[in-house]
C-alpha cells in the first residue's frame, strides 16, 4: 500500500482522484451555465489570441490542450476528445461541456486525468483582481504542465523530498540566499559581461550548497526549475512580463517550492541570453537541468569574467539565516499554539493504527512541516483507507503521521479546526457521512463522539 501510494503521488503530485459515477448522458440548453461562466469563455478566447500570435515554447500549442474550467458555480471543459458521462454538452457552444458545480478533478490550478486524457484544470475566483490577459496566463501555466506531463514526465520532482527537506540548516540558508541575489543581479544586469559574471557566482555558489545538501534535495530542486519554473517563464510570456520575480528578500526557509518558481524563470531568461536555442534543446530530450544548460553556455562564452559576492551581503547573509534557523522550532510552535486555540467547531478523525489514513491528494505548495510527525495544510487534502475517505478545502488542517514520514507512512490523526458552523452529520447503519463548508467525509464502521464542539471519528480496522 505504502509504494502504490508513492508512485501514484510521484506522478501526480497534487493530486489524486477517484473518477466519477457515470451518468447518461444529455445535451442541454447552454443558458444557465453560459450565465455564470461568460468570463471563462472569455478567457479562453484570450488565451487563444495569445497562442496564435506568440510562441511560447517549441512544440507547444495551448489550443490544443483540454482544459477545464470551475468559474465559482459551473465547471466548463474544452476541447477533452472524450468528455466524461456526466458533463453536459452546452446547445449553444460547440465542443464546450458542463458540470454543475465543482467538478472532483478540480481542486486548484493542476493538471489532471480526465477520462484517460492530461487535463488543465483551473479555479478562477470572480473576486480576483487579475486582468483577463493575466488569468488567461495562468490557464496557459497548466496548459505547460499538460504538455510537461505528456512529452517530459521526468520534470516532476519527488515531493517525498520536502517533508525532509534540512531547513534548519543556517549554512545551506545562507547560500541559498547569496545564490539567490547573484541570480537576480544577473538576471537584471544591462551589461553582458557583469550579467556573465553575476551568473558564474549564483553557479559556483550553488555547487557548494549542493555538495553540503546531497543528492536527493538538490535533485528535487533542479526538478522543481524545470517543471514549476519553467511553467512560471511561459505564463510569464503569455501575460507579456519578463522579470522572474526574485526579491532581494529572497523567500522565508521553508518556502522552497515558491523559491524554484522563481529561480527556474530567472534561468530560462539567463538561458535566453546566453544560450541560443536551449529551449528546443530542452524539448528535444536534453537530460540537463536549467543550471547546468547555462553553466554550459558560461564556460562557452568568451569572456571569462569573474566576481564576488559583497562581504557586507554574505555576513549579513548568514546572521540571518542563523536567527531564522534557531528560531524556527519556536515558529513552528507558535503555528501549533495558534491552530490549537482557534475559536469554533473542531473534526478529529483518528484512524486505527492497524490501517491508517494514506494521502490521496493534497497541495505540496501549501504545506507547513511542524515537526517529525506534524503537517500544517491550509489548501487541500484528501486522505482515505479501505473505511472511506475525507477531502477538505479547509484552511486549517493538522496532519500526525503514524510512521518515521510524516505523510508517506500513512496519517493517524487529522484534525481541522477553526469551523465557523457545526458540520452535518448522517449515520445509516454502519455508514457516517460529515459535510461542512469545504469538508466532506465518508466512512464505514466509525464511531462518532461529540464533546462540546468537537466531534470525533473514531476508524476501525477491516475485520479480516
Amino acid at each position: 500500500m505504502r509504494i502504490f501510494v508513492v508512485l501514484l503521488l510521484l506522478c501526480s503530485p497534487a493530486v489524486f482522484r477517484v473518477p466519477a459515477q457515470p451518468a447518461p448522458r444529455r445535451v442541454a440548453p447552454a443558458a444557465a451555465a453560459a450565465a455564470a461562466a461568460v468570463d471563462v469563455y472569455a478567457v479562453v478566447a484570450e488565451v487563444d489570441r495569445i497562442a496564435s500570435r506568440t510562441i511560447l515554447w517549441p512544440d507547444f500549442d495551448p489550443r490544443r490542450v483540454p482544459v477545464e474550467i470551475y468559474d465559482g458555480q459551473t465547471t466548463l471543459l474544452f476541447r477533452h476528445p472524450d468528455p466524461p458521462k456526466e458533463f453536459v454538452s452546452l446547445s449553444s457552444r460547440r465542443g464546450v461541456w458542463a458540470f454543475p458545480g465543482r467538478h472532483e478533478t478540480v481542486t486548484a490550478n493542476a493538471p489532471a486525468k480526465l477520462g484517460g486524457v492530461w487535463t488543465a484544470t483551473a479555479m478562477l475566483d470572480p473576486a480576483s483582481k487579475l486582468s483577463l490577459k493575466e488569468r488567461a496566463a495562468l490557464v496557459v501555466h497548466e496548459m505547460f504542465h499538460v504538455h510537461q506531463r505528456e512529452r517530459h514526465p521526468k520534470w516532476a520532482g519527488n515531493e517525498l523530498e520536502l517533508f525532509t527537506y534540512p531547513f534548519e540548516d543556517a549554512e545551506l540558508l545562507a547560500l541559498r540566499r547569496i545564490e539567490s541575489e547573484s541570480l537576480r543581479r544577473a538576471e537584471r544586469a544591462a551589461d553582458s559581461k557583469d550579467a556573465a559574471c553575476r551568473a558564474r557566482l549564483a553557479l559556483a555558489t550553488r555547487r557548494e550548497r549542493f555538495a553540503r545538501l546531497g543528492t536527493g534535495a538538490s535533485r528535487y530542486e533542479r526538478a522543481l526549475e524545470l517543471n514549476e519554473g519553467l511553467a512560471r517563464y511561459v505564463e510569464a510570456l503569455a501575460a507579456g512580463a519578463r522579470r522572474s520575480g526574485l526579491t532581494a528578500n529572497e523567500y522565508p526557509a521553508e518556502e522552497l517550492r515558491t523559491r524554484g518558481y522563481a529561480t527556474g524563470h530567472a534561468l530560462a531568461l539567463l538561458l535566453e541570453r546566453f544560450a541560443p536555442g536551449w529551449a528546443a534543446r530542452l524539448e528535444a530530450g536534453d537530460p540537463r537541468s536549467l543550471d547546468e544548460l547555462l553553466a554550459a553556455a558560461l564556460d562557452a562564452a568568451p569572456s571569462r569574467s569573474t566576481c564576488a559576492a559583497s562581504g557586507s551581503f554574505a555576513t549579513a547573509a548568514r546572521s540571518r539565516a542563523k536567527v531564522e534557523t534557531e528560531t524556527l522550532h519556536a515558529r513552528r510552535e507558535t503555528a501549533r499554539r495558534a491552530f490549537a486555540a482557534q475559536a469554533g467547531w473542531k473534526i478529529v478523525v483518528n484512524a486505527d493504527d492497524a490501517a491508517p489514513l494514506w494521502p490521496q491528494g493534497f497541495d505540496p505548495l501549501n504545506v507547513r512541516k511542524l515537526g517529525a510527525s506534524d503537517v500544517l495544510h491550509t489548501r487541500h487534502l484528501k486522505l482515505g483507507n479501505d473505511a472511506g475517505a475525507i477531502e477538505s478545502f479547509h484552511p486549517h488542517m493538522l496532519t500526525t503521521g503514524a510512521g518515521a514520514h510524516p505523510l508517506f507512512n500513512g496519517v493517524r490523526q487529522l484534525t481541522l479546526a477553526g469551523l465557523a458552523a457545526e458540520p452535518s452529520v448522517r449515520e445509516a447503519g454502519d455508514k457516517l457521512t460529515l459535510e461542512a463548508t469545504g469538508i466532506k467525509a465518508e466512512f464505514r464502521g466509525a464511531r462518532l463522539e461529540r464533546a462540546g464542539r468537537t466531534l470525533t471519528i473514531n476508524l476501525r480496522a477491516a475485520r479480516k
